[in-house]
């Protein structure tokens, strides 16, 4: 009897979490499971001699891993790690208690005593749970977060984490420094170790296109009707094929140019695949590509009746195509994580022996997430993964292949019909469809349009030897699928707020790059945030000196105030305000806000600070620290159709006339500040979402009469 071919492949993907608009990376995800899980797969497939693993790259991860390794990613959540907490605002130290226990509680919290002590301590407070926390304390969290994402084999390997998990408490700064040495010296290595052990021949690597889109949908959102008739598509089509194409090829370029040349397979985003996108795999050079079986079954005429079409390849229009097992593949990524390891690689090898009896010389592709379930596992998986890698080799049953060896050796079959649909219930539902997710497609094609960047992607497709400009990977970047992963209700994640700002921020960045203002409704959230700023109305009318003191005690004390700090899991990324108070008399709407220090040297020379203005129209103020003068500029026709007064000393006043905002009684005014240094954004606030600070105009001083 042949044996049957068990080709894995574990997918690993991170999107971009840089903020293209202020450069700092705003989620650690990718340097943390470069840590736990990129450089831990490669060792533990090293650790079994005859090992034969496909690992799936995202261009989007390896260029972060390379910014890590240059020392530029600017990483909020890291650089909070490694702070001093003596030297730590309240906000800071707030962050630190709201999110650095953001690990897997039953395997990284509850075992270790400390770690489960400060755990409860957060929760026993649930309105200000910082205060309860001393320096000692937060120092000895940072450690035990950054303990809970070392691998096994750092565990196994490393005398300081052997000693830090010894220790376990009283954690001393030196101790934490060395620490992050150490994982910056893990996240450096990673990308040479993908590049070593595919020149060996230990690994194969395949690729996806470069930003993870869903590329049915790039090609036309009504591709997703086609999958599921009826549903909800966005009021403006996205209809972009050139788009698609230049993903798949910049992808398969840009991992080229990281790894070594040689033609790769390709795992579509999500799986995602339909005919026109099998078409472009196929021109663009993929050597083979990969789908869930779901798409198998309504492709072919009588579906997967007979189980033992699944196992073999297929050839769609020349692109051999594999189709991955749901169940096998689900079992590793749900199922086995709190078995015991060897009784959940015994039961997966059994499971394959007997597909082995059922198609002998077939080949079964097991495909999933390759970081993801690990957390889960005991000693991140390592066991589990031996034990299943042992007992394929030691089988004569079974035998570990790459995908590009399993084409080599099992005939393809011809596939005449490819549905379109992705490996989650073979349509494009978690990506389209959801209001949130439409709007978010119906602004990226307004950003397409309003920058005009067909005939550079045309071009760019005409001349694949020419550099990709800043603009177009803004747009390619947008067009991510990560995004759209976290709008609507299929998932929840305490950082959706994060994903909503990163997208907006994409698109903004697109315009910066073409010298084109930026769209007002970019400055508002899609996703409505978790939290949300508290505003006070101001109790009178009021006329306010604007000279940048607070000379008189009763100068503001019929202020209204808003929480500028409220509103994101990233809050605390800029504490420079953190209170707004408000105001108005007949003639100006006041703002005054009070900086942690001097506004002029934080901003230096060339600094400006910008307040963007909403109702029915859009506004921006900005005011010079040096010259107190405000001008207020109409968005739309860039004229200046007011201007008011704005001194930066102490604490911050502004006037701005009422007159242009043609406020009602009872009308909102969206109000939000960004401060920019040298043409580049330093700061925004709120975190996300304008405030909305309610106008009540002169009625408000007759309802102070009668009271």
């Amino acid at each position: 009897m042949k044996p049957l071919k068990v080709a894995i492949l574990w997918h690993m993907h991170q999107p971009d979490y840089r903020d293209p608009v202020s450069g700092r990376t705003l989620l650690p995800w990718t340097y943390l499971h470069a840590v736990k899980d990129y450089d831990e797969m490669l060792r533990t497939a090293q650790e079994v001699p005859g090992t034969r693993l496909t690992f799936n790259l995202v261009p989007t991860m390896l260029e972060q891993l390379e910014r890590y390794a240059r020392g530029e990613a600017g990483d909020l959540w890291i650089e909070a790690a490694a702070k001093d907490p003596a030297k730590m605002g309240p906000e800071e130290r707030a962050f630190l208690v709201e999110q650095f226990f953001s690990v897997h509680a039953d395997r990284h919290i509850l075992p270790y005593p400390r770690y489960r002590e400060l755990a409860r301590r957060k929760d026993s407070a649930p309105r200000n749970p910082a205060a309860l926390f001393e320096d000692q304390d937060l120092r000895d969290l940072q450690v035990w977060f950054l303990l809970a994402w070392s691998g096994y084999h750092l565990r196994r390997d490393s005398e300081l984490i052997q000693y830090l998990l010894g220790k376990g408490q009283k954690f001393s700064e030196a101790d934490k420094r060395q620490l992050l040495d150490l994982y910056d010296q893990v996240v450096a290595g990673v990308t040479e170790r993908y590049r070593q052990l595919e020149q060996e021949g230990v690994i194969e690597i395949s690729v996806t296109p470069f930003a993870h889109p869903i590329l049915p949908l790039l090609c036309g959102t009504d591709t997703a009707d086609q999958a599921t008739p009826g549903i909800q598509l966005p009021a403006v089509p996205f209809c972009h094929p050139a788009d698609a194409r230049l993903q798949v090829r910049h992808g398969l370029s840009y991992v080229s140019r990281c790894l070594g040349e040689r033609p790769r397979g390709m795992w579509p985003s999500e799986g995602s695949v339909s005919a026109e996108v099998a078409s472009i795999l196929k021109e663009e050079g993929a050597l083979w590509a990969a789908t869930d079986e779901g798409i198998l079954a309504k492709s072919l005429s009588g579906g997967l009746g007979d189980r033992r079409r699944l196992y073999k390849p297929y050839n769609y229009q020349g692109l051999p195509l594999f189709f991955r097992d749901l169940e096998l593949s689900d079992r590793i990524g749900f199922v086995y994580a709190h078995w015991d390891p060897k009784r959940a690689a015994a039961d997966l090898l059994g499971r394959l022996r007997q597909l082995a009896k059922l198609a002998p010389g077939g080949v079964v592709p097991l495909i999933l997430d390759g970081e993801n379930c690990w957390e889960r596992y005991q000693d991140n998986g390592h066991p589990f993964l031996v034990e299943l890698y042992k007992g394929l080799l030691a089988d004569p049953d079974l035998e570990m292949v790459t995908f590009a060896e399993a084409l080599e050796s099992v005939p393809s079959a011809p596939l005449p019909r490819l549905e379109p649909g992705s490996w989650i219930n073979s349509d494009f539902c978690i990506w389209i469809g959801h209001p949130e997710e439409n709007t978010a497609w119906e602004w990226l094609e307004r950003a397409r349009r309003d920058v005009n960047v067909e005939e550079q992607v045309q071009a760019l497709l005409k001349a694949p030897e020419q550099p990709i400009p800043e603009t177009i990977l803004h747009l390619l970047r947008a067009e991510g699928s990560d995004w759209f992963w976290w709008f609507g209700d299929d998932h929840v994640t305490a950082q959706a707020d994060i994903f909503d700002r990163l997208f907006r921020r994409h698109l903004e960045a697109l315009y910066h790059e073409a010298g084109l203002p930026v769209p007002q409704h970019l400055y508002q959230f899609i996703k409505t945030p978790k939290t949300t700023a508290v505003v006070r109305e101001p109790t009178a009318l009021f006329s306010p000196i604007i000279d940048g003191r607070i000379s008189d005690y009763f100068e503001w004390l019929a202020a209204g105030s808003a929480d500028l700090s409220a509103g994101g899991a990233m809050h605390a990324a800029h504490s420079e305000f953190s209170v707004l108070h408000y105001g108005y008399d007949k003639h100006f709407f006041y703002l005054r806000l009070d900086p942690e220090e001097d506004l002029a040297s934080l901003m230096g020379p060339s600094g400006v600070l910008e307040i963007h203005l909403s109702t029915d129209a859009d506004w921006i103020a900005r005011v010079r620290p040096e010259r107190g003068e405000l001008a207020l500029v109409e968005t739309a026709t860039g004229k200046t159709v007011g201007s008011g007064t704005g001194a930066c000393e102490r604490v911050v006043e502004l006037a701005i006339p009422l007159q242009p905002l043609k406020l009602k009684d009872g009308d909102r005014l969206a109000v939000s500040f960004l401060l920019r240094n040298d043409g580049q954004e330093a700061g925004r606030w709120p975190a996300e979402g304008p405030l909305q600070l309610p106008y009540r105009g002169e009625s408000l001083e007759l309802d102070d009469w009668f009271v």
